[in-house]
C-alpha cells in the first residue's frame, strides 16, 4: 500500500520538493502550511507518516509533534529542517553533533514501515477482531432499540448504509472502521438526557434544546477513558455539526468537521426523514433526497451527498427506509423461524411469519408482499402447491417466490427451479449469505418494476460563500478525484480540471493555466458545479494543488497590500 504522507512546512517550495519525492516513490502526499491545518487534515485523512518542517527541534517542536500524534494514534511525526533554513538561519552554530543532514529520498526511505508485506497473519487477526467487536456493539445497541418500536433496528441499518457511502467514497478500511463504529455508538450520550425530554412531541424551549443537544459531547466523554485504535471519539463529538458552521456543539464549518461525522450527518438525516414517526409521515426515498441535496453545503457535504445518492441508485430496494419491503416467511421450526425474522427486522424488512402454506396464503391476500419465503422438503410439499396456486393468479404470478430447504439437495433444486422459483435457498449455510441473496431478489423486483432512485445525472452544486474553491480544490486533492468545476461569479465563468486529484487543466475567458485558477481563486462569491468522471485532454498546469492555492492567496495579499 502506498505511504500516506502529510508535508508540514511554511515554506512552499519545501513542500512541493518533498512532495515530489514522496510521489516518486509511489506515495500520497497532503501539504499543509501550519500545525493548524495539518490536525484539520489529519481529523479527515488518515496518514502514516507526518514530516513537520520546523527550524529548530526544540521544545516547541516537540509539543508540535505531540499534539499531531494525538489526533491520529499509529501515524509517525517526524521533525525535519531543510538545509535551506538552516543555511540562511542566524542560529547555525546551534546544531552540533547530535544533529544530521541527510537527503529527501534518504528520508522517506527510513520511513517506509518494514516487514508489512511479509506478515498478514497479525493484519487479519486484527481484522477479525474489529468485526466481532463491531458485531458485538451491534447487538447491544440493537437489543437497547428493541424496545422503541419507531428506532427499532434503525442503528443496524443505519451504520450499514454509512459503510456503503465509506465504501463508495472510497475511504481506507481503517478509517472506514472509525466510522462505522462511532456511527453505531454515536447516539450513546442519550443515556444522559431525560427519556421524557427526548420523546416529547411539544416545541421544545431554549434550555431543553441545549439539554438535548448536550448527548452528542457527552457521548464523547463517555468513552474518552477508552484507548481507541481508531479517532472515534472526534466523529462521535461532532456528528450534529453542519457544514455551514451553524451545527453544535462547537460550531465547526466545512472540512474543520471530521469526514466520518460529515457523512453520518448526511446518512442519519435520510434515514431519518425516510422512517415514520407519531407525528408525521414517513418520506419516500424521492423526497428525502431532494431535501437533502437542497441542503448540500448548508447543512450537508456536497461530496458525501453526492456519493450517498451514487449508493441509493445502485441498490434502491435495500436503502428504501420509508415503507419498508413487506416478506412472508412460511416454515414449521418456529425457531428458525424467529432468528431470521429478527434478522430481516433489523434489516429493514417488514416481515410476517407464519408456520403453514394456509396461514402463508392468507398473509399474501392480506399484504401483498415483495416476497414470499417458504419451507420446502419435496417436491410434493405444500411449497410447491402455494407456488403453483400464486403462478395462477394475475395479481401475484410475478411475486418473488423463493424456497427454503433444509439441506443441499440438487434434484430438489432443479425441479423447484423448473417450477418457477426465484431462489432456492439452504438453512444451513451461512445466515450473511442467506440474506444476502434475499436482498438480491428484492433489488431485481424493484428494477424489474422501474422503482427506485430515478436522477438527472448532474454534478453536486453549491454557493461560493459556503464552499470556496480552496476547499474544493482540498476535498478534490485528497480523494484522488476527476472532475470537472464550473465556476461562476457575476458574468463571468470559468472552468477547472481535476485529474487523480491534481489541477491539469483551468479556463476563465481568454485566461489559461494558472492565470485562469489564480483568477478564480479572487471569487468569493457565486456558484459552482462539480462534475464528477469529466478528464481534460490538455495538461496547462503541473504544480501542486495546494501550492496553487497557496500562490493565490499570495498574489491576492500582494494585491491588497
Amino acid at each position: 500500500m502506498a505511504q500516506r504522507v502529510v508535508i508540514v512546512s511554511e515554506n512552499a517550495k519545501t513542500r512541493e520538493t518533498l512532495a515530489q519525492v514522496v510521489r516518486e516513490r509511489g506515495g500520497k502526499p497532503t501539504l499543509a502550511g501550519n500545525v493548524d491545518e495539518a490536525q484539520r487534515v489529519l481529523e479527515t485523512v488518515p496518514a502514516d507518516v507526518v514530516l513537520l518542517e520546523t527550524r529548530r527541534v526544540d521544545i516547541r517542536a516537540r509539543r508540535q509533534r505531540t499534539r499531531l500524534e494525538q489526533v491520529r494514534p499509529g501515524c509517525r511525526v517526524v521533525l525535519v529542517t531543510s538545509f535551506q533554513t538552516v543555511r540562511q538561519s542566524p542560529d547555525l552554530l546551534q546544531f552540533d553533533s547530535d544533529d544530521f543532514l541527510i537527503g529527501a529520498e534518504a528520508l522517506l526511505g527510513s520511513l517506509e514501515p518494514q516487514g508489512l508485506a511479509t506478515d498478514t497473519s497479525r493484519a487479519d487477526e486484527g481484522e477479525r477482531g474489529f468485526d466481532a467487536l463491531l458485531e458485538t456493539v451491534d447487538v447491544l445497541v440493537g437489543l437497547i432499540e428493541l424496545g422503541d418500536k419507531h428506532f427499532r433496528g434503525s442503528s443496524h441499518r443505519l451504520t450499514r448504509l454509512v459503510r456503503a457511502v465509506a465504501d463508495e467514497l472510497p475511504l481506507p478500511p481503517e478509517l472506514v472502521r472509525e466510522v462505522v463504529l462511532a456511527c453505531l455508538l454515536k447516539d450513546i450520550g442519550k443515556a444522559t438526557v431525560d427519556p421524557a425530554l427526548a420523546e416529547t412531541e411539544a416545541d421544545l424551549d431554549g434550555s431543553q434544546i441545549e439539554a438535548l443537544r448536550e448527548h452528542a459531547p457527552a457521548g464523547a466523554r463517555l468513552l474518552e477513558h477508552i484507548t481507541f485504535p481508531w479517532n472515534v471519539l472526534p466523529v462521535i463529538r461532532h456528528h450534529h455539526e453542519r457544514y455551514d458552521g451553524s451545527g453544535y456543539p462547537d460550531g465547526l464549518k466545512g472540512r474543520e468537521i471530521p469526514l466520518g461525522a460529515r457523512i453520518i450527518a448526511v446518512v442519519d438525516a435520510y434515514v431519518a426523514m425516510c422512517s415514520p414517526r407519531p407525528y408525521r409521515v414517513a418520506l419516500n426515498m424521492e423526497q428525502a433526497v431532494d431535501e437533502i441535496e437542497r441542503q448540500a453545503g448548508h447543512q450537508f457535504d456536497p461530496e458525501v451527498v453526492e456519493v450517498l445518492i451514487r449508493v441509493l441508485e445502485k441498490a434502491p430496494a435495500a436503502y428504501e427506509s420509508g415503507e419498508k419491503p413487506s416478506v412472508v416467511v412460511c416454515d414449521a421450526d418456529a425457531e428458525f423461524r424467529k432468528v431470521l425474522e429478527m434478522r430481516l427486522i433489523n434489516d429493514g424488512y417488514d416481515v410476517r411469519c407464519v408456520a403453514t402454506a394456509d396461514q402463508a396464503l392468507e398473509a399474501i391476500l392480506a399484504v401483498a408482499p415483495q416476497l414470499v419465503l417458504a419451507e420446502v422438503d419435496c417436491e410434493g410439499s405444500d411449497a410447491f402447491q402455494l407456488l403453483r396456486e400464486l403462478r395462477k393468479d394475475p395479481a401475484f404470478q410475478h411475486m418473488p417466490f423463493a424456497f427454503l430447504a433444509r439441506s443441499e439437495s440438487r434434484l430438489l433444486k432443479i425441479r423447484a427451479l423448473r417450477q418457477g422459483v426465484d431462489d432456492f435457498l439452504v438453512k444451513e449455510n451461512d445466515l450473511e449469505e442467506l440474506l444476502a441473496r434475499i436482498q438480491n431478489i428484492l433489488t431485481r423486483e424493484a428494477a424489474r418494476r422501474g422503482e427506485g432512485l430515478k436522477r438527472a445525472k448532474r454534478g453536486v452544486t453549491g454557493q461560493l460563500d459556503n464552499l470556496g474553491l480552496p476547499d474544493i480544490v482540498q476535498t478534490l486533492t485528497i480523494g484522488n478525484k476527476t472532475a470537472l468545476v464550473a465556476l461562476s461569479h457575476d458574468d463571468q465563468t470559468g472552468r477547472i480540471w481535476f485529474r487523480d486529484g491534481a489541477v491539469v487543466h483551468a479556463k476563465c475567458g481568454e485566461l489559461q493555466g494558472e492565470a485562469a485558477f489564480h483568477a478564480m481563486a479572487r471569487w468569493k462569491t457565486g456558484e459552482f458545479a462539480i462534475e464528477h468522471g469529466v478528464k481534460s485532454r490538455r495538461t496547462t498546469i503541473e504544480c501542486d494543488p495546494m501550492f496553487l492555492v497557496m500562490e493565490s492567496m499570495r498574489l491576492m495579499d500582494e494585491a491588497s497590500a
